[in-house]
């Protein structure tokens, strides 16, 4: 019987140049801080030596394109390339350096879509889809120069209307978890992105955080209540800036019958 032993939420923008440029020397010294905790988190993580990392994240329309935009997209094949763009924006340099290919743990990530279409999910399945800042930063920091697990890349259509609702994300998340409880595996789940920070998706606001929004999703989050959290509107997630609270309510689904002193949540 497979289990999940070790579950994590964070942001996915883990580069202090970004914030040096654009925020300022403190805004610097935040991410460094924020950073530190993760890279510890990397070690409470490799502790557990996970078969596989599912990592849940976001498209930033750097993969996927108005042509076609799945709610939900699970990365299948042996193995996954990072991306690489000639005119990357600042996030994705975080990406430099970087290998350029990982593993996939194709078992698993078979699992999650097939046993997902048996059980009703419409997943979209990609083959070479690579991957951007929103996988790679949170995955490098965690394991610094430790070996990387086979990934389960799964991406949530966070930005572009209609998103799944945040009901239909935990429930994926349940689904995620009874695929890992049926297999073989020990699995480490991670969801990347940030609470309010980019109200009604406009470029005019980012940063315009909701701390008294931010504090109540911490409080249900520490109180393990998930009917509140998976009854979040999407105009509460529009109009705050918490879009990427949906890579969360994955994990909160995955996690719903696992003991919360397993659990890391990076919110700072």
């Amino acid at each position: 019987m497979g289990r999940i032993v070790y579950a994590a939420a964070m942001s996915h923008v883990l580069y202090p140049d970004y914030y040096g440029q654009n925020v300022g020397p403190h805004g610097r010294q935040m991410v460094e801080a924020l950073i530190t905790v993760v890279r510890e988190m990397g070690q409470t993580l490799a502790a557990a030596a996970p078969d596989a990392l599912v990592v849940i994240a976001d498209d930033h329309l750097n993969v996927f394109s108005f042509d076609a935009i799945p709610a939900f997209c699970v990365r299948v094949g042996r193995s996954v390339n990072r991306m690489v763009q000639a005119d990357a924006i600042e996030f994705d340099r975080a990406l430099e350096g970087l290998p350029e290919r990982y593993p996939v743990h194709e078992d698993l990530a078979n699992s999650i879509l097939d046993k997902g279409m048996q059980s009703g999910f419409d997943f979209a399945a990609s083959w070479s889809a690579p991957l951007d800042h929103a996988f790679l930063s949170p995955v490098s920091t965690l394991y610094g120069n430790r070996p990387v697990p086979p990934l389960v890349p799964f991406w949530v259509n966070c930005f572009v209307t209609p998103q799944p609702t945040a009901q239909r994300c935990y429930a994926v998340g349940r689904h995620i978890a009874g695929v890992v409880a049926e297999g073989p595996w020990n699995v480490a789940v991670i969801a990347t992105g940030g609470l309010s920070h980019f109200p009604q998706l406009s470029l005019a606001r980012i940063g315009q955080s909701d701390p008294v929004f931010d504090r109540r999703i911490v409080k249900w989050m520490e109180a393990a209540d998930h009917d509140a959290l998976a009854a979040l509107t999407a105009k509460e997630l529009h109009e705050t800036g918490s879009h990427e609270l949906l890579n969360w309510l994955v994990l909160l689904g995955a996690v719903s019958r696992v003991d919360l002193a397993a659990l890391e949540w990076d919110v700072k």
